[in-house]
This record gives C-alpha cells, structure tokens and sequence, in this order.
C-alpha cells in the first residue's frame, strides 16, 4: 500500500459546481412582474405604460430634434426590454431566456452577461427605431436582447464542423424566422413585436460574445 491509495487531506475532491444562474432568474422575474401589473391595470394606466416604457421610435426622433425630453425618450430603448404582446410572447420569451442563461451567465460571469442583454436589447432598440423612425405604435419585447444571447451562445458553444458564425446565423435566423411568426400571431392594433430588434440585437450578440467572454 503506498500513499496514492489514500484520499487526499481534506477528503475526495469533488469538481466544483458552476456558480448559479441568478441574473437570468432576476430578469425572469422582472419580466413576470411586469406582466402582472400590466394585467390588472386599467386600459388607461396600460396605455400610458406602453407609451413611456414601450419602444416609440418617434419619440426618439422628437427627442433627437429637441422637441421632447431627450432622457424620457431614451427610456423607451430599455423599458419596451421588460414589455410583452400578451402571455404567449413572454411565456416563449422567458422559457428562451432559461434555457440560454443557465449556460451563458455561467460562462460570462453575472456583470457581463447582464452587459450583454441589456446592451443587445439596446442595439435592437436603435435598429428599429432606425427602420421606422416615425412610427407612434409601441414596440415591445425582450427578444432583441434574447436574439443577442442566442448568438453569443452559438459563438461560444458552438459545435458543429461549421465555424460558429455560420452556425450562429443559422440558428439566428431561425429564431426570427420563429418571433415573426409569433408576432403577425400576436401582436394588437396598441402594440408590435419589434422585428427589426432581433436583427439588431443579434448583430449585438455576434460582435460582444467573444469580448465579453472570460479567459
């Protein structure tokens, strides 16, 4: 018998858990949040919300000209982030947001991972406010922010015997593919789905993955 057949001081070492997933849950639970206070809102206090947190791209626009506030319309690029067309749209939104964050907060860390939706959501606000910057119709939803997870995933953990762009705008384009879909399904004559987002949160998400990415 020799000292390799001894457990090391201390016991067995045991290969340590990744940290959880906390910041995922703490959106999902905003998001939730939101939801329930839209629900037993008045028709009143809903449309102001939709119209001061929802993504109005002629706000921006007023604002740009100096016609508005320039800090209010700047809200609407973060709130329309934590708005849904409805329970369908945040129950697909938040069950995406699940199964991606539990392996992406992980790999980034809680600060970067939260950079990187918030900072998606951001670029998809700024690209649909750029494809219709006179419209006076909310646009809400997370997905923007989520089609940004989405690529930073398929960069990150892509492995396919394609390279992991390719598989990312496979995979990109499929999930809006899916969100169009769901919001010529979804979305009333007081809100839509902001398409446009998608697009550009997922080009949010192909340029940040790799920075925001631990060694």
């Amino acid at each position: 018998m020799n000292s390799s057949d001894f457990p090391p001081p201390g016991g067995p070492v045991l290969e340590s858990e990744p940290p959880p997933a906390n910041v995922t849950r703490l959106l999902v639970l905003a998001n939730a949040i939101v939801a329930i206070l839209m629900g037993f809102a008045g028709s009143n206090a809903r449309d102001a919300l939709l119209f001061w947190a929802g993504l109005v791209p002629a706000r921006l626009t007023l604002a740009l000209d100096g016609q508005l506030p320039a800090l209010g319309a700047a809200s609407t690029l973060f709130g329309h982030m934590f708005l849904h067309g409805g329970a369908a749209h945040l129950l697909m939104n938040m069950v995406m947001l699940l199964a991606i964050g539990r392996i992406l907060e992980p790999e980034l860390g809680a600060r970067r991972f939260l950079a990187l939706y918030l900072l998606s959501g951001l670029a998809g606000g700024l690209a649909e406010w750029a494809w219709s910057p006179l419209s006076t119709v909310p646009a809400v939803g997370a997905s923007g922010a989520i089609s940004g997870l989405v690529a930073a995933q398929a960069m990150l953990f892509g492995r396919s015997k394609r390279s992991p762009l390719v598989q990312a705008l496979g995979l990109g384009a499929a999930w809006v593919v899916l969100q169009v879909l769901a919001g010529a399904a979804l979305a009333g004559p007081d809100m839509r789905i902001a398409i446009m987002a998608h697009i550009g949160g997922f080009i949010a998400g192909l340029t940040l993955a790799r920075p925001l990415a631990r060694p």
